[in-house]
């Protein structure tokens, strides 16, 4: 049988012994499977970072987080072609490998949304302005001093928290006793669509000025447009140039007015327009086309070089 790991602590051989052993365990997989693995896709670099064992294969390192900082330079220069989420990331790669290209976040897109069950449909039981958040809510980089105090300053508004978090949590604690705030928890994914519909305006409250290029394009982004509901978000880099989808404001001090200025026009901020305008820019950055852009790129760059 083969382990799934390669050895304990690979990382730390000698650079020959380590491309050595991953190679034999390569050739081993391709028995037991009784298949050619013709593509390596990397999408880490701290515990396996260094592709040039795979020969000629096809070696695409893919760095979606700028916190993946381990061996960078190792990952990069060992792929035909890298692939980056942000222009921060594609400026990190690029003295390392010539073929570098950014692809946006991209989304799943589904025909309909299915209804929320019951149990959870009842959390949008009040008629008041419905408010999302969805994350992680105990995440370092979210901002709890902005997001308590809009629950505060806004106690007419209701604040869904959808998302793992624990009572010892800095947002927890600041917002236990508020009476305008549903703890949700995790929700399967299949329900998150149908969550974000529900809600009137969807929120992005990161600590933007000390964490900015680590929050130049959070995955939720993508998730919110989909719905097509406004967002009101704090500086993100990559949509910088987008400020038609999103209420987003460039220092946080800024953003408990532009936000109380969305939930007292609402009809505008939600009109038939501006959601359609999101949702067909999530339609554009789909998985499939996400992965019709790599592909293209890939014929471009790499397989006439080895026909």
């Amino acid at each position: 049988m083969l382990s799934p790991q390669v050895a304990s602590g690979l990382r730390f051989y000698p650079g020959f012994l380590r491309r050595w052993l991953e190679a034999r365990w390569l050739k081993q997989l391709e028995k037991l499977t009784n298949v050619k693995i013709d593509v390596i896709w990397l999408f880490e670099n701290s515990r396996f970072f260094d592709m040039s064992f795979a020969g000629n294969r096809l070696k695409i390192y893919h760095q979606v987080d700028l916190n993946q900082d381990f061996q960078v330079e190792t990952a990069a220069k060992a792929a035909d072609i890298c692939f980056t989420t942000t222009d921060f990331i594609t400026q990190k790669l690029q003295p390392y490998n010539p073929l570098v290209y950014k692809i946006h976040h991209g989304v799943s897109i589904s025909a309909s949304v299915q209804e929320l069950p019951a149990d959870l449909a009842k959390n949008f039981s009040s008629t008041e302005v419905q408010v999302g958040y969805i994350g992680n809510l105990d995440i370092a980089y979210l901002d709890v001093p902005l997001l308590s105090g809009l629950v505060k300053t806004f106690p007419e508004v209701t604040f869904h928290f959808v998302g793992g978090y624990s009572k010892e949590g800095k947002l927890y604690q600041a917002c236990a006793n508020d009476s305008n705030v549903v703890w949700w928890g995790q929700v399967d994914s299949s329900s998150i669509p149908a969550v974000l519909k529900r809600c009137d305006i969807l929120l992005v409250t990161y600590l933007a000025e000390e964490f900015k290029e680590q929050l130049a394009s959070p995955h939720k982004m993508m998730e919110y447009l989909a719905s097509g509901k406004t967002i009101v978000a704090t500086y993100t880099d990559e949509y910088k140039d987008k400020r038609h989808l999103l209420e987003m404001v460039d220092s946080s001090s800024d953003f408990p007015d532009r936000f109380a200025k969305v939930v007292a026009q609402l009809d505008l901020y939600n009109s038939v327009e501006k959601q359609a305008s999101r949702v067909e820019y999530a339609f554009a950055n789909s998985y499939d086309r996400q992965l019709d852009k790599i592909f293209n790129l890939l014929i471009e760059n790499c397989f006439n070089t080895r026909i």
